[in-house]
Order: C-alpha cells, then sequence, then structure tokens
C-alpha cells in the first residue's frame, strides 16, 4: 500500500528535473493550494464536495430513497432477511468519500462536480443495494432515478453550475460557434478582445471554431473592472467577443440571499458579467451579433474604428471594381 507514494516520488522528481517546480508553477500553486488554505472556504468546499456527492445532477432522488428506505425492516425471503453489503465494506465506503471529500475541500481552486466521479459510484451501490433490501418496490424507485438523472441531462438547476455537467454545454458550443463564424465572415482580420475560453476557440483552430487565428487581446472576464480597463486600451482591439462566463439561471434558487453571493466572491471565485448591452457602452461600440440560451449567451461587439474601416473597404472594393469594368482589355474575338 506504500508503493504509490514511490511513485509519486518519482514523479515530482522527474517534474522538479523537467521545469523547475515541484508542485506546479507559481500561478497554477497559488490557485490550487494557497488560495485554498482559508478554514472556513475548506469547510464551505466541503460541504459542497458532499452535495455532489449525494446531491447533485438529481442523486438527491437516490439520497432520499435511500434514506426513506432506511427507515423500513428487511425484507425475508423464505423467512431469510435479504443480504446487505456488510457493515466493514460500508465503513469502508463511508470512510473513502470522507477522505476524498475532504482531500477535494483542501485543494483545488475550482470545486468542479466531476471531481467527485471517483465516489459517487460507491454512494450508488449503497443506495441501490439498500433499497433492495428494504423494499420490494426497489425496481420502480431505480427507473425513476434514472428518469430523473435524463431530466438533469436537459434541465438546467436554478443554482449556478458548470454548462458543461449537463446538454446545457451543447448550447455553449453552438453559441460560441456561430459567434466565431461570424467573426470570421466579417471581421476576418480584425484584433479581437475576449476571455478564456473564447480566447483560443479563435486562435486556435484545431479547436474547430476558425479556419484561421484571430489575433487577441484577452481579459480575465467580462466584470465591470475588466471591462472598464479594456475601454481604457480601446485602441488594441477592433471587435469584442463577449459572453456569459459564468451560468446564471433565470430565477436563482437564492437571489434574495446576497451573503451568498459575497461568500461565493470570496472564497470561489463568483462574479457577474455584465450584460452585452452595458459592454458595448462602456466599449464605445455598437452589438453586431447576440445569441442567447437558458441563462447563457455570447454577443460580439464593433468598435465605432472598426465599422468605418469595415465601411472605407467596401468603398474601396467598389472603387477597384469600378476601375476593372472602365478598363477591361480588349481581347480578340473567337468568332
Amino acid at each position: 500500500m506504500l508503493s504509490p507514494i514511490a511513485i509519486l516520488i518519482a514523479w515530482y522528481a522527474f517534474h522538479y528535473s523537467q521545469t523547475g517546480y515541484i508542485f506546479g508553477n507559481p500561478e497554477f500553486f497559488r490557485y490550487n493550494v494557497q488560495a485554498t488554505a482559508s478554514p472556513v472556504r475548506i469547510v464551505l468546499a466541503f460541504l459542497i464536495r458532499l452535495w455532489q456527492a449525494f446531491g447533485y445532477m438529481h442523486m438527491l432522488v437516490l439520497t432520499l430513497l435511500m434514506a426513506w428506505a432506511m427507515t423500513r425492516p428487511a425484507i425475508k425471503d423464505d423467512d431469510v432477511e435479504r443480504k446487505r453489503i456488510g457493515v466493514r465494506a460500508q465503513c469502508i465506503f463511508a470512510l473513502l468519500i470522507l477522505a476524498y471529500a475532504t482531500s477535494m475541500a483542501l485543494v483545488g481552486g475550482a470545486v468542479l462536480a466531476r471531481y467527485m466521479l471517483t465516489v459517487v459510484p460507491l454512494v450508488i451501490i449503497v443506495a441501490v443495494s439498500t433499497l433492495r433490501r428494504r423494499t420490494r418496490a426497489w425496481p420502480a424507485f431505480i427507473v425513476l432515478t434514472c428518469a430523473s438523472f435524463v431530466t438533469a441531462c436537459f434541465l438546467n438547476p436554478p443554482y449556478g453550475f458548470a454548462p458543461e455537467d449537463n446538454l446545457a454545454y451543447r448550447d455553449y458550443v453552438t453559441m460560441h460557434k456561430d459567434a466565431a463564424a461570424f467573426l470570421q465572415a466579417r471581421y476576418a482580420r480584425a484584433r479581437v478582445l475576449t476571455a478564456w475560453p473564447a480566447s483560443d476557440e479563435i486562435s486556435r483552430p484545431f479547436l474547430g471554431y476558425v479556419t484561421h487565428p484571430f489575433q487577441i487581446v484577452q481579459v480575465e472576464d467580462f466584470t465591470v473592472e475588466e471591462v472598464m480597463g479594456a475601454a481604457q486600451e480601446r485602441n488594441r482591439f477592433d471587435v469584442a467577443l463577449v459572453f456569459s462566463t459564468k451560468y446564471e439561471p433565470p430565477h436563482p434558487l437564492l437571489a434574495h440571499w446576497r451573503a451568498w453571493d459575497r461568500i461565493k466572491a470570496r472564497f470561489f471565485g463568483f462574479h457577474h458579467d455584465l450584460p452585452a448591452q452595458v459592454a458595448a457602452q462602456i466599449l464605445g461600440g455598437r452589438i453586431v451579433f447576440t445569441e442567447s440560451s437558458a441563462g447563457q449567451w455570447a454577443a460580439v461587439i464593433e468598435l465605432e474604428r472598426a465599422r468605418d474601416a469595415q465601411r472605407n473597404s467596401r468603398s474601396s472594393g467598389h472603387e477597384m471594381a469600378g476601375m476593372r469594368l472602365d478598363h477591361q482589355p480588349n481581347f480578340p474575338s473567337l468568332r
């Protein structure tokens, strides 16, 4: 059981020899270790991790069914109680879940639900075993659980979540692909202000959003501070691709509890992106493309300078076309 330690030591030694860092570059270490060292954040992150293991993506349905089943006696088949998972095995499962949730609360700047997929199967195994042991309707409850999970793939929750956790990511990709196609069609040589991941999408053609790379001016997000900072250097870009960097539900579950927003902003990097119309006013441009879908949106803002350049380009094109028509060479007739 100690052999993984030797493997880790070898890996860290190799990593240090190649990069000069043991755990990663300073920014990576700050975001994933140093910034998470607050006791309050650790407790909050631990509670979020438990929610992700027992309640997220409608796992709450299975958890509540399991809790209800625990109040019922074990079913007997031919006067013999249905078997349970051994108590020792269940204790090991519980220890693994708690240890993993604790470790994920201690490190990791982004509290993403997919990191908990390692232990979610343990919860499912115990829950299904409990239902089978204590209720004869357990197949129907399993069907209900599966149906609730499928609906979670299509219906967004009434709170912030990572769009890539369900099919909201399909809407995200479609919107960004449409915005990238619009940029490529109308502003092929423009310098684009945007944030990650759109900065990668339109600067790395192999991702499939564009056929040629754009020159990028990158901001962290589209908060008022970032947009106002970009407005001070608007001569560095011609258009802006702005979008929702955080999913915000139309009707948030905790809309009236402002303290939760402050807690998320302090410990988990939460922020509100400016609406596209407000960003356009601050940047001194106008919206020429917009698309939205269930709490997500994307827009292209054209600056006045880019509009003038495009108008001049069209005028020059018309003049050149007129010159070509006025000076057609006299080829000999084939007749």
